[in-house]
């Protein structure tokens, strides 16, 4: 690991002569991405530093102007006197803060540096101003998209006060950026809404037309791309974890009802660890399909990965070619036999060879020097794609050019197909110019080629559990997050399917309230419960559990959430879904009791809190599964357990007054349940 180093400006020098310091030991002392980092070069390579999920990419800090990088160009430079501080800052704050997404702070770099050619200072860094970065998040108001002018002005933020903070600059105060993270468009009616409901769920066409890939799939490309596409819909995952799948990944289990379950080991990504995705009984058929392909596709580029593992100084030789590893020289023939396993155009072979640097000798070139030239190309981190995968492991190992109809397979290497190669073939910007889709002459609704992203399969999939009540919990493992609130972003369900819900619920009621439409429901007025076990019935929300009575208005929750182990919960007989969530929290607690049990063996302070906490939340839920299952009570009756200690302080001030002050209940029906 690099060391890391923090400047400490020197008082006695001035803006100028601190800039010049800190460049330097930025340049000498520093040893993030490496020692013999070539810092006078405009462009680095980061590949061996930054390693993308999924992705088999070259990774590169390139130090352009910011109109280079407008055309994708990585000439001209930045300006001279802005260009040194540049990589210093860039290298610097890499080791303060290490990010995947260097995109975004070369980005601030050169939008800072246009901004000071624009007014005249050319890249004097130590003239940097509140104008100049106002006028640089100008420019990125201008030419990024909402969603990305924010984080780039972040990193323009950042700047400015490393700048203030280590006195390179004049100002004496921190500079706030402008403009604010661009908020998610969760609105669900209107045209704005339609459009990006449009734009991030799949169309029907394009559901159906990755249907027809999977089935149809033949050559190692389609039998990839349309495997993925149909793994895609068994589990809202994101397209870097699919890609980390290794063979044996599947589970077979039973379910705690006896139930048998089928899942995959999936590789965790955004904060969420490696996990068990059960599938759907619906979709079990489709995902193991999909496996048994990828697994049937991928078995001799797999194979390849395992004989260099254990010959990493040998080249892989196929059957048909073995008898040429004796040989001290091959022919075009045999070299062409050994790539692609059948001759080859000798010309192109020919051209090959001495464009890479073989000697061509009496008509023969070396073998020595052929073996050595393909062990070369072999992947830089061989023999692994990630941390803990395996090349002969991996599920998406393919063969160089496997995936390319217009060039012959490699035989005697191994690859990895990344998510910007699936991507690049299923239509997103930047791929093949022939997708997977047009291979089957498949159009959308509209007639224009299918073209989708496989963000479009999560935002789709968790539509159907939005608008199908699952619990926000559930939605949220489910989809491999690590916090619930972001659900709502890939919630896109419509107003209709809002409206059909609602009656649903109303008429599985047997509710009289419904009268053709949805009809307005009653008002209820607040009540005590009181010597007639009346329910308060207030202020509610729902939960993950039932309904919370908790009058906002009096007090913020006493209980922190703890809902089962409060009195303010109530339950409603035959919600199977707020059933099932107590059910599987009593089995999450019974396993948390036994680790806390095991610490306060070992005498871990507070532990033995840990422990009388956790029985009690066992009990608690024992209690409200025995009421919710009892047959005595009705289907549909409100359920809430007494004998539990208030969870308003002011409640219990009021229970202790006077029982008679009752405040009348309308159309209010409830049961109690001793504990």
């Amino acid at each position: 690991m690099a060391d890391i180093i923090h400047f400490t400006p020197r008082s006695e020098l001035d803006a100028e002569k601190n800039l010049v310091l800190f460049v330097k030991q930025c340049r000498e002392d520093l040893t993030v991405f490496g020692a013999d980092l070539p810092f006078d070069k405009n462009v680095w390579d980061l590949s061996e530093h930054i390693k993308l999920s999924g992705r088999n990419l070259t990774v590169r800090a390139v130090f352009s102007s910011f109109e280079a990088a407008k055309k994708s160009q990585s000439q001209p430079a930045m300006s001279p006197r802005f260009l040194d501080f540049a990589k210093a800052y860039f290298r610097y704050m890499y080791g303060l803060r290490p990010t995947k997404i260097v995109g975004q702070r070369l980005a601030a770099l050169r939008l800072l540096d246009a901004a000071l050619f624009e007014a005249g200072l050319d890249g004097r860094v130590t003239a940097i101003n509140p104008m100049v970065l106002d006028r640089a998040c100008s420019l990125a108001i201008e030419h990024f998209s909402k969603l990305l002018a924010p984080k780039v002005a972040g990193q323009l933020e950042l700047i400015a006060n490393f700048l203030v903070e280590s006195e390179l600059v004049d100002m004496r105060t921190k500079w706030v950026k402008p403009i604010r993270k661009a908020r998610e468009n969760n609105a669900r009616v209107g045209s704005e809404a339609e459009v990006a409901r449009q734009k991030k769920m799949p169309s029907a066409a394009a559901i159906e037309a990755m249907a027809h890939v999977f089935v149809n799939a033949q050559d190692p490309a389609e039998l990839y791309i349309g495997s993925t596409l149909a793994l895609l819909h068994c589990a809202p995952q994101r397209i870097n974890e699919t890609v980390r799948l290794q063979v044996g990944c599947q589970v077979d289990s039973t379910s705690q009802s006896g139930e048998p379950q089928y899942g995959l080991r999936w590789p965790g990504s955004k904060g969420f660890d490696n996990s068990i995705k059960w599938i759907l009984p619906t979709m079990v058929d489709v995902a193991k399909q999909a496996i048994e392909k990828l697994t049937q596709v991928s078995v001799e580029a797999r194979n390849i990965a395992r004989w260099y593992e254990g010959n990493p100084d040998k080249i892989y030789l196929c059957s048909d070619v073995e008898h040429l590893r004796s040989a001290s020289h091959l022919s075009v023939d045999d070299i062409s036999m050994i790539l692609y396993g059948e001759k080859d155009d000798s010309k192109q072979v020919f051209a090959w060879c001495k464009r890479e640097g073989l000697a061509y000798i009496d008509g023969r070139f070396s073998f020595a020097e052929f073996e050595s030239r393909i062990l070369s190309k072999l992947p830089v981190d061989f023999p692994y794609v990630a941390k803990g995968l395996k090349y002969s492991d991996a599920l998406y190992s393919i063969r160089p050019h496997e995936m390319n109809a217009k060039r012959r397979t490699w035989r005697c290497l191994v690859g990895y197909l990344s998510s910007d190669q699936i991507m690049g073939r299923i239509g997103t910007s930047g791929g093949a110019s022939e997708t997977v889709f047009d291979k089957f002459s498949l159009v959308d609704d509209d007639g224009s080629p299918v073209r989708i992203t496989s963000h479009q399969v999560r935002h789709y999939l968790n539509t159907l559990a939005q608008s199908n009540s699952a619990s926000q919990i559930d939605i949220a493992m489910w989809s491999g997050r690590a916090d619930a609130h972001q659900n709502s972003a890939y919630d896109h369900t419509t107003p209709g399917r809002i409206y059909s819900n609602i009656e649903e619920l109303v008429e599985s009621t047997g509710s009289n309230l419904i009268g053709g439409s949805l009809a307005k429901i009653e008002p209820k007025v607040v009540a005590w419960r009181g010597d007639d076990h009346q329910l308060i019935t207030g202020s509610t929300h729902m939960t993950d559990f039932g309904t919370c009575t908790h009058d906002y208005a009096m007090s913020p929750c006493e209980k922190h959430l703890d809902c089962l182990n409060c009195n303010e919960l109530v339950c409603i007989k035959g919600d199977v879904v707020r059933t099932e969530n107590i059910r599987r929290t009593r089995d999450q607690t019974k396993i948390l009791l036994t680790q806390a049990e095991a610490a306060e063996g070992s005498d871990t302070y507070g532990a033995s809190r840990w422990v009388e906490h956790q029985r009690r939340t066992i009990e608690r839920c024992d209690q409200w599964l025995a009421a919710l299952e009892n047959p005595t009570v009705a289907p549909g009756a409100a359920v809430r357990l007494s004998k539990v200690e208030s969870a308003s302080r002011l409640q219990q001030a009021y229970e202790d007054i006077d029982q008679q002050m009752i405040l009348p209940a309308k159309n209010v029906k409830a049961l109690e349940v001793e504990t």
